[in-house]
């Protein structure tokens, strides 16, 4: 029974707060919130330009289909230059930092802060954009039916999102982006009743990629406010009661420091 009683952690212990530490700061996702929306804003227009592609090759319009194939490949170049240029960091950076105000900064050293992703998974990230564009002409010239379009961006895109969390050590959040998305392409591939209507073709690959996204990302920022409040009640209770003993000299209790 004492060898229980050893074995149980007290409120104060050192490894308890070590571990919440360590949780608050994997499940900060309010920067993730930043790149999300900027991602949002770029794919949207990527999507109305791969749509508008297919609508030119319909109508047989010259003029508008190297119009929207040329807005096309520009918007997926400036999103691959957003997703690797150092300016683009500085602006989440920044942004996040005055959403977090006075909780300043932290970050769990799954990868030291100033190392560089690997090659190979750089690569991936560029690599990325390049099979959706590969997907966006191949329905532009009806190779492709575009509602195969979700399940061909999970083929690349739930193994790539996996390895992120991996090397990066995410919190249990960033995993439920990708399976998510996965088990959606199943579904669709299968024929459950989680497809829009013809009219709202688009919407099958922008609501599950960022809507999964924008699940998690919130399920993060939520776990991440119970680990900051587990955080604060653990080192509350570590900080002794020295209430009374501010006038006694060292060595003395407050009772000898009065008598003297």
């Amino acid at each position: 029974m004492d060898t229980q009683k050893k074995e149980k952690p007290r409120r104060n212990d050192p490894r308890q707060i070590v571990r919440w530490t360590r949780r608050y700061a994997q499940n900060r996702t309010i920067s993730f919130l930043v790149q999300w929306v900027f991602i949002v804003l770029m794919v949207i227009i990527i999507g109305l330009a791969a749509s508008l592609t297919q609508l030119a090759h319909k109508r047989e319009s010259q003029a508008l289909f190297t119009l929207s194939v040329a807005m096309m490949v520009l918007s997926m170049l400036a999103l691959a230059w957003f997703s690797l240029s150092r300016w683009s960091g500085h602006l989440i950076s920044s942004i996040t930092n005055r959403l977090y105000g006075r909780e300043g900064y932290v970050a769990y050293s799954g990868i030291h802060k100033q190392e560089k992703l690997p090659l190979w998974l750089t690569a991936l990230g560029g690599g990325l954009v390049v099979y959706h564009l590969v997907g966006a002409l191949l329905i532009s010239f009806n190779y492709m039916h575009i509602q195969y379009l979700q399940p061909w961006s999970a083929l690349y895109m739930t193994p790539y999102l996996i390895a992120m969390v991996l090397y990066q050590r995410l919190g249990f959040w960033a995993w439920l982006w990708p399976l998510l998305y996965g088990l959606h392409a199943l579904l669709m591939l299968y024929g459950a009743p989680v497809r829009f209507g013809r009219e709202y073709e688009l919407l099958n690959i922008i609501v599950p990629i960022f809507g999964y996204g924008l699940f998690a990302i919130i399920a993060g920022h939520i776990y991440s406010r119970y680990a900051l409040w587990k955080l604060k009640t653990l080192t509350r209770d570590a900080i002794p009661d020295i209430d009374g003993d501010d006038d006694a000299a060292p060595g003395e209790t407050s009772e000898e420091a009065g008598h003297g």
